[in-house]
């Protein structure tokens, strides 16, 4: 290129690169998942004809991964032709902001948790007590048959009077096991209640309230076709990315997180789960390819 020609446009090298692979924008439609016309404003520099700023950079950069580009570069050199968003800071490093694997491995802190934590302990105990129950029940036997030697009444009575107490022991035992068992089902019905739940706000299906979450909510995204997708939270992003078919994504939310917004470049092909439970943002069935849910956790 001579010092007087002019630098293409970034939809001019995008064109070029597409037409290089040989794709159709209608080849290109189905492998990313962004309409057509979205794809055809983004070759003719026609940024002010997608759905947002923000949208502009991450359409940009799924269109150039797919026809062999380095999106991250070419983003950055034409940066002074393409529009500003809110925030460019992307998370180049999502290990950075997760936990380490060890930290991760952290003994569960909900009620469910701790009573399997003590369930080990509970077992063993009342083991033990059937032990000891057995073994004061054998020396009370044989006690009373070696009474029954010395003398016939006698051996009646003391015969009667350990029946009479073993049945008293085994009642007591039997009211103990029934107690904790009872303890033991309180304890499961009051995990259950504060079990974690996610609901929609009212008829709406893009806002929902997370109920009895985790100290750090781990959000799990997996994609059974190309998608792009963000986190922002409380208003500065968290990561956002493009996932591969049947790609997935662990993000872990800051303990103090209030307020999480999801947004997704092709919903239909994306799910998500919140702490390992199914989180379903799109209850419509909504054909809609590019959503955005509000998250608000209490």
């Amino acid at each position: 290129m001579s010092e007087n020609e002019e630098k293409s446009t970034i939809g001019a090298r995008l064109k070029t690169a597409r037409t290089t692979k040989g794709l159709t924008i209608d080849d290109l439609q189905q492998i990313t998942k962004i309409q057509k016309r979205y794809l055809i404003a983004i070759e003719d520099g026609e940024f002010d004809k997608l759905p947002g700023d923000f949208y502009v950079r991450a359409f940009i950069k799924q269109y150039a991964d797919t026809v062999d580009l380095d999106g991250n570069a070419l983003l950055e050199e034409y940066r002074d032709e393409l529009p500003k968003t809110e925030t460019e800071t992307i998370v180049k490093n999502v290990d950075e902001v997760q936990p380490t694997r060890t930290s991760s491995r952290e003994q569960p802190n909900t009620p469910a948790g701790r009573v399997r934590n003590y369930l080990p302990t509970i077992i063993v105990t009342a083991i033990v007590v059937l032990i000891l129950l057995f073994i004061w029940f054998m020396v009370v036997r044989t006690h009373a048959g070696s009474g029954s030697a010395a003398s016939s009444s006698s051996s009646t009575t003391e015969v009667s009077s350990s029946k009479a107490n073993s049945s008293s022991k085994i009642a007591s035992s039997k009211k103990a096991a029934s107690s904790s068992s009872a303890a033991k089902a309180s304890s499961e019905k009051k995990a259950k209640a504060d079990e974690q739940t996610i609901k929609a706000d009212g008829d709406s299906d893009t806002a929902y309230t997370l109920t009895n979450g985790a100290d750090k909510n781990k959000v799990t995204f997996k994609a059974t076709k190309s998608a792009w997708m963000s986190v922002t939270t409380d208003g500065t992003q968290t990561w956002q990315g493009t996932l591969t078919a049947n790609g997935s994504h662990d993000v872990t939310l800051p303990s103090n997180a209030k307020t999480v917004k999801l947004q997704f470049g092709n919903a239909t092909a994306t799910s998500v789960t919140i702490n390992g439970k199914k989180f379903d943002f799109n209850p419509k069935n909504s054909s809609s390819q590019v959503r955005t849910i509000t998250l608000t956790i209490k």
